[in-house]
């Protein structure tokens, strides 16, 4: 349209029609590039936008601060629904990033562990369809990742992860050889399971790794990552019986060994202090959420 406008008037109007043409020719160019642009430009945002709708959320959440008086902590999941109660922004930030102790989560808010929270979320029908083919352990990452959605949209957390170097307890084998009986392949057929109630630990067919992930949890290592470098790679059938630490340096049942003693004496093994390098999350910042 442009280009035959010109022809006309350069047959009609030679001098002027020269001007005008090359008026219209400016608009007509400067035109197509902008129409250039904006496509390009949408092209560019478009793998964005589809990389932050890839990403794991909740289809719906419900968020409530804790009784006061709650003692009770518990996550509670099932196929389309995740209910937690009494959980800090530490708990949760520890829970989403897969993190073994309360030590690696760095920095953050005056009400870190002051404040906590009852959150009910809802898994929509998509998310479950996909889950339904994973592992525990990728339906439990898949979880994670929801959960770490559910902070940025919600606690408007904004977070890195680092490495640093901290106390540990390395899990070894003790000078007078490790005392673990391997499981059987019949038993290890049934699967693994480890429970833990008051200083009494029943494990079946257990990895060093799980049982070092255990450690984590119990009182007596104060919060230190339990890293396993038994140099165990087989799955294992054992008990363990020690008296708990009261949190006060005395123990529950006198009659029983501490857990570093009781390691030793009936399991072979030893839980060594070290430095090592962890994994953390540091916090940027946080906001306390909109409660519903």
């Amino acid at each position: 349209m442009v280009l035959e406008t010109c022809k006309a008037d350069l047959v009609s109007k030679p001098v002027r029609g020269a001007r005008a043409c090359r008026f219209l020719l400016s608009i007509f160019f400067a035109l197509s590039l902008a129409a250039v642009s904006v496509r390009s430009a949408r092209a560019q945002t478009k793998p964005a936008v589809a990389a932050a709708d890839e990403t794991p959320h909740f289809e719906v959440a419900a968020i409530k601060p804790s009784k006061p008086d709650d003692r009770n902590q518990s996550w509670h999941g099932s196929a389309d629904r995740i209910l937690i109660e009494n959980y800090t922004l530490r708990h949760l930030i520890k829970s989403a990033y897969g993190l073994k102790t309360d030590a690696q989560v760095l920095s953050g808010p005056d009400w870190l562990d002051k404040q906590a929270f009852d959150i009910s979320a809802k898994i929509d029908e998509t998310e479950i369809a996909k889950m339904k083919s994973m592992d525990w352990l990728a339906k439990r990452r898949e979880q994670n990742a929801m959960l770490q959605s559910l902070l940025v949209e919600r606690f408007a957390l904004k977070a890195r992860l680092d490495q640093r170097k901290m106390p540990v307890f390395a899990l070894v084998i003790d000078k007078s050889g490790a005392k673990l009986t391997p499981t059987s392949p019949e038993a290890a057929e049934k699967g693994n399971h480890i429970s833990t109630t008051n200083g009494r630990m029943i494990a079946i067919a257990t990895s060093m790794d799980a049982f070092a992930d255990d450690l984590d949890y119990q009182r007596e290592t104060g919060g230190r990552m339990v890293l396993n470098q038994t140099g165990l790679t087989g799955e294992y059938d054992f008990k363990l019986n020690w008296a708990q630490d009261n949190g006060d340096g005395t123990t529950a049942d006198p009659a029983l060994p501490g857990l570093f003693t009781a390691l030793r004496e009936q399991l072979g093994l030893k839980l060594q202090p070290e430095k090592g390098s962890v994994e953390v999350v540091v916090i940027e910042s946080a906001n306390k959420p909109a409660f519903d």
